[in-house]
């Protein structure tokens, strides 16, 4: 073969070459990519309330028969002031003898510790009385406890709502006796919650409220009491939130704009929500760059939370790195690509 036909065939050889390799560049799809996030998630449920201020019963622990009132319903009250009491004379007498009682035990232990000491007792005789001194000062720790108990006082600064009983009548532990509201800057809502976001809330998750009369301040709150058990009316889930005032004055009746937060504990792949295709509920499809850039993997995703325009999914990501969040409709898996910068 001449020289002139090799340099034929191999300029033929090298254009074909070259035709093929920019072929298939062009064919390879342009795309832009966002780095996968793997973070803690917080949920964010959105709800509604009324403002109620935070109030207790109070009442006695021990029954017996009310000796005399020293307030009123609407009177305010200071912590630790005295409220109600009850006749004290039978918890005296009963303090009494205990307190007797505990004297002459003390003296017994004395003696029998002396005469352990002199070994004319056994070391069991001692273990009997030092045992039955224990009995007899729990009895009149339990009796000066009861004596404490005749006497309602007021937990904190606050005002008497309402008062159940204003005679000096018996009456039972537990029985309300007022309807007490602390000066406390706390007040309570009660939400409603379906069942996905009360499976997602717990108590001690975060709350942030709004009000308004006051669009630009956030109240800080906490779920303070959620229900295990749904209301048989709606079947929704009722929470009560704690509100800090921050100072500011609040009315009962106010419409509370209450937004739950709860943050996950463990982390979850986050991607922008553009990256997503063929959104079917929580269903969706992604395209993640294999790891050395040049093809598009397809990966079927399940939606975990949606926070602004990002999304959290459920599948595990960690072998990738990237996400492809533009050119991503014209993708099939194992398309090749060229990202853009």
């Amino acid at each position: 073969m001449s020289i002139s036909n090799v340099i034929h065939r191999y300029g033929l050889v090298l254009g074909f070459l070259f035709s093929a390799s920019f072929t298939v560049a062009e064919e390879a799809s342009k795309v832009r990519v966002t780095a996968i996030k793997n973070e803690k998630v917080r949920f964010k449920v959105r709800t509604y309330g009324v403002l109620s201020p935070r109030v207790e019963e109070m009442s006695f622990q021990i029954p017996g028969r009310i000796e005399r009132f020293l307030v009123d319903e609407a009177d305010r009250v200071t912590a630790g002031q005295v409220l109600v009491e009850l006749e004290t004379k039978n918890a005296e007498s009963v303090l009494d003898k205990r307190k007797l009682d505990l004297a002459n035990a003390r003296r017994s232990l004395d003696r029998m510790m002396t005469l352990f000491k002199e070994r004319s007792i056994q070391e069991s005789q001692l273990d009997d009385a030092q045992a039955r001194f224990d009995q007899i000062q729990i009895a009149y720790d339990q009796a000066q406890l009861n004596l404490s108990w005749c006497t309602l006082k007021a937990p904190s600064n606050g005002i008497i709502l309402k008062q159940f009983i204003d005679s000096r009548t018996s009456v039972n532990p537990g029985q309300p006796i007022f309807v007490f509201r602390s000066d406390s800057e706390q007040w309570v809502t009660k939400v409603d919650l379906t069942d996905k976001n009360a499976f997602l809330m717990t108590k001690g998750a975060s709350a942030e409220v709004t009000f308004a009369p006051y669009p630009n301040v956030l109240f800080e709150g906490e779920i303070t009491k959620l229900a295990k058990v749904a209301n048989p009316s709606d079947g929704l889930y009722t929470a009560e939130v704690t509100i800090s005032t921050k100072g500011k004055e609040l009315l009962p009746g106010m419409v509370a704009e209450v937004d739950l937060v709860k943050e996950t504990e463990e982390t979850f792949a986050v991607v922008p929500f553009d990256a997503l295709l063929d959104l079917r509920k929580n269903q969706g499809t992604i395209y993640l760059s294999s790891k050395d850039q040049t093809t598009a993997v397809e990966k079927k995703v399940t939606i975990n939370n949606i926070e602004g325009d990002q999304v959290s999914l459920v599948e595990d990501l960690s072998a990738y790195t990237m996400v492809i969040t533009r050119g991503q409709s014209v993708l099939e898996d194992q398309t090749a690509i060229a990202i853009q910068e």
